[in-house]
């Protein structure tokens, strides 16, 4: 087991990751908690009351206080009161039925109107005024009571600012309270059952949204887990609405980036559908004057002044409205900044309000990438020579590379989290979505990757794999693959693992060549060609020509034009006959003539050594002539005169013949007439 410090390597890098991610968190969220605390403050200092204002009908201060201490939903007092004094009880947590809803909206006869929800301390008849939407209180508490937190427990001294959050909390509440009380009476002196329906949707959205800001003051204010108090139905998982939620924040943002261009598209959709009832209307009116310039009728002349005054108003009308949208639409273009400053001032904005969230998730991911790949390189520094051949060792190497980019971006996503910046952290899940969707159809192709990786798939270290038409050995194999081929230029290459996903490699035998020829061999092609190789490389070999040109193959062609290597020795194979009419001594004497002419000619061509042996055999009865193979055995060196002694044998040969009074043949053709 590798150990750093006399620790397990995958205990200290759990522990390093740990820290990692603790840090940033903390760090986030000291940074984002002064911020809503100075957003506390200008809402107080713009007019949110730093105090709760009075509410008539209200128990005084210690009893509102005792009211706000947490209780179990069974045991939380009914709230408001009706106009006789009565109460009703309820529960902080939980919404009450249809039948309490219709039972406050249709009060029996006889009987005092009571409230259907508890409000807490605050009377259904109070005259303090209500608002319709949250007041500057509700944003500076919401901000302060989720992120601030307290900053000394019960013994120590309380920060300022927390009373302040406190108080900012404590108004929304009765805002909210206000709020409920008024619809809820509305909702009892309402005569038809659809103003009924609908302050019945209201009163239960604002009863929601009270009993939430009721669990976030007691939450802020006791620091304590409320969630065995609050009894949620469980709703089945719907995953259209969850991504629908998902994408909204980042819709919003998309909708706010292109409010002005929208707003100028939509005057001019609007300008267009005026403009043609203004032109109907015009031709409308042409024709009914006209109408009444033929002197109709009493009868018909007074309704035809009649629909005449009807479309003329109709057209004026049309005009004004076509004049102040076409005014509207003048004035948004020349408001409108060119594209340039519109991008620049998004873009500043954007930096302005998520800047700080952005440079702080990127640090957050930094510290982790890096932080996780510097423990695996010293993993990999202090491990064992052999360790590298090790399942267990590149196991954890592998699961630490990539935890690095998993642990990297869960740190992103918790700084964007603690921050409340839903943009950016749908952003990430929508690239991790669809990175995730994507994987689907190269799964095989990653498994594959990642055998290779752990040295257990087709191709393996230390073995020979023929990688586009070249042969190479396997150096090592990691997330890159390192082949090599010792005999060509240039023959190392690093690419990535997955690009060996489908080749097989094997062990290299004995004595097994990494490359047919090498540099300053001379070779003989398939297609005749005879050069000395000048250059070879994974991609090119070089040859150059007995006249000294050069010739580029690509590697590949060249493999394929089987090449043969005359640089250790060789042999030089022709053909030679003669007639027919010499059959008698073509088995004993001619043969022996040949090779003494052959062996007392051909060493004037070479230097010392360089032949080898020569050899004359009776091969064959051919169609015209008794021929005969000549075997020429040369060192390496006279490769370059290959094709000169090629040529002089058969004019050794044929020098013979002319001695020896030997017919050369020629091919013959005989034609027979067929007979009637």
């Amino acid at each position: 087991m590798i150990k750093i410090c006399g620790l397990p390597a995958a205990l200290v890098a759990g522990l390093f990751l740990v820290l990692a991610g603790a840090g940033a968190t903390v760090l986030a969220q000291t940074v984002l908690a002064q911020t809503a605390l100075a957003q506390t403050a200008l809402a107080q200092e713009d007019g949110a009351p730093a105090t709760p204002l009075p509410v008539e009908g209200t128990a005084p201060e210690t009893e509102q206080t005792e009211a706000a201490e947490v209780r179990p939903p069974e045991e939380v007092p009914a709230a408001g009161t009706s106009q006789s004094g009565g109460q009703s009880g309820g529960s902080a947590f939980s919404e009450p039925d249809d039948g309490e809803e219709t039972a406050a909206a249709k009060p029996a006869e006889g009987e005092e109107t009571a409230s259907a929800e508890p409000l807490g301390p605050i009377n259904a008849t109070s005259s303090a005024p209500a608002t319709d939407g949250p007041s500057a209180g509700l944003d500076a508490g919401l901000d302060a009571g989720l992120d601030a937190g307290l900053d000394a427990g019960p013994d120590g001294p309380i920060d300022p600012s927390t009373l302040q959050s406190l108080d900012a909390l404590h108004q929304a509440l009765a805002s909210k309270e206000q709020q409920v009380a008024k619809v809820q009476q509305q909702l009892v002196e309402a005569q038809d059952s659809v103003t009924r329906e609908e302050l019945a949707n209201r009163l239960r959205e604002l009863r929601a949204e009270l009993a939430e800001n009721r669990r976030q003051f007691d939450r802020f204010a006791l620091e304590i887990d409320l969630s065995p108090f609050v009894e949620e139905q469980e709703q089945p998982f719907d995953w259209q609405q969850e991504l629908s939620k998902l994408l909204q924040p980042i819709l919003a943002e998309l909708k706010s980036a292109t409010a002005e261009s929208r707003a100028i598209a939509e005057l001019r959709g609007q300008i267009e559908t005026v403009g043609e009832r203004k032109e109907l209307a015009e031709q409308a009116v042409e024709r009914l004057q006209w109408l009444l310039e033929q002197e109709p009728q009493d009868s018909l002349r007074g309704h035809l002044a009649e629909r005449l005054e009807h479309w003329q108003r109709i057209a004026n009308e049309a005009s004004n409205r076509y004049t102040a949208l076409d005014l509207q639409l003048q004035n948004k273009l020349e408001q409108r900044q060119s594209l340039l400053d519109e991008t620049t001032s998004y873009a500043r904005s954007f930096f302005q309000t998520r800047g700080l969230n952005l440079l702080l998730a990127i640090a957050a991911f930094s510290l982790v990438f890096f932080g996780v790949r510097w423990v695996a390189g010293r993993i990999m520094r202090v491990r064992k020579p052999n360790a590298e051949q090790q399942f267990g060792s590149r196991l954890t190497l592998l699961l630490l590379h990539a935890f690095s980019i998993l642990g990297g971006l869960l740190a992103m996503m918790a700084v964007f989290n603690a921050a409340g910046d839903w943009f950016m952290l749908g952003l990430i899940l929508i690239f991790l979505i669809g990175v995730g969707w994507a994987s689907i159809k190269t799964l095989p192709s990653q498994v594959e990757s990642v055998k290779l990786i752990l040295n257990v798939g087709t191709v393996r270290e230390g073995e020979r794999v023929v990688f586009n038409d070249v042969p190479y050995r396997v150096d090592s194999l990691a997330f890159r693959a390192q082949l090599s081929n010792p005999e060509l230029e240039g023959g190392v290459q690093q690419l990535p693992v997955r690009d060996l996903v489908g080749y097989h490699s094997r062990p290299a035998g004995g004595g097994e060549p990494w490359f047919p020829t090498r540099c300053g061999d001379w070779v003989e092609l398939e297609d005749g060609l005879l050069g000395q190789v000048a250059h070879q490389s994974p991609s090119t070999v070089r040859l150059t020509d007995l006249g000294g040109a050069e010739i580029v193959y690509p590697t590949s062609r060249f493999l394929n034009q089987h090449p043969r290597r005359l640089s250790e020795r060789f042999r030089i194979v022709e053909r030679f006959g003669i007639d027919y009419r010499h059959r008698a001594v073509a088995t004993s004497e001619v043969p022996r003539l040949m090779q003494e002419a052959l062996d007392a000619a051909l060493p004037t061509l070479l230097d010392a050594g360089q032949l080898l042996a020569v050899s004359v055999i009776f091969e064959s009865v051919g169609t015209s002539s008794l021929d005969y193979r000549i075997e020429v055995q040369l060192d390496g060196a006279a490769a370059p005169r290959s094709e000169r002694v090629r040529a002089a044998i058969q004019r050794i040969l044929v020098d013979a013949c002319n001695r020896h009074d030997w017919t050369i043949p020629f091919t013959q053709i005989t034609l027979h007439q067929a007979t009637a």
